[in-house]
């Protein structure tokens, strides 16, 4: 099986339905809560626990997002509300022969909540803003 190359210029990336402009980069990492099991008397693991699940991750912007200031700078009130929340959806878009600009691979990330923002400016002049952001869940297609 062949390897597909994903390209990120060719990608979509949609914050709560609309499309994005100044986006450089995503990362993300999904986090599992785990505890190990041991006998009593041993030093081995018999077994694993596993608990909740859930996502963080950072969205970088050349300069600012309009859409995700808003988010942050809500009201205190409204932090952790619905009204706060959004949906990332990430289409990842192949560059080669027949995987040219078809998408490839999805992900969606629900019910997603900003819990930060980082500001840095370079010696060339362009600033970079770094959004984190917490998800309840990923799902790829």
């Amino acid at each position: 099986m062949d390897a597909t190359v994903i390209s990120a210029n060719v990608t979509n990336i949609k914050l709560g339905g609309f499309d994005v402009p100044g986006l450089q980069a995503i990362e993300y990492k999904v986090v599992r809560n785990r505890q190990n099991i041991h006998n009593i008397g041993g030093d081995e693991r018999i077994g694993v626990l596993y608990g909740p699940m859930y996502v963080t991750g950072m969205l970088r912007f050349r300069s600012t997002s309009p859409y995700l200031d808003k988010l942050i700078n809500k009201e205190i009130e409204k932090v952790g509300t619905e009204e706060e929340e959004f949906q990332i959806v990430v289409e990842f878009k192949g560059t080669y022969g027949a995987y040219a600009k078809k998408t490839e691979r999805t992900l969606t990330f629900d019910e997603c909540h900003v819990e930060g923002k980082s500001f840095s400016i370079d010696a060339n002049g362009i600033g970079v803003t770094d959004y984190t952001f917490t998800a309840a869940r990923i799902r790829e297609e």
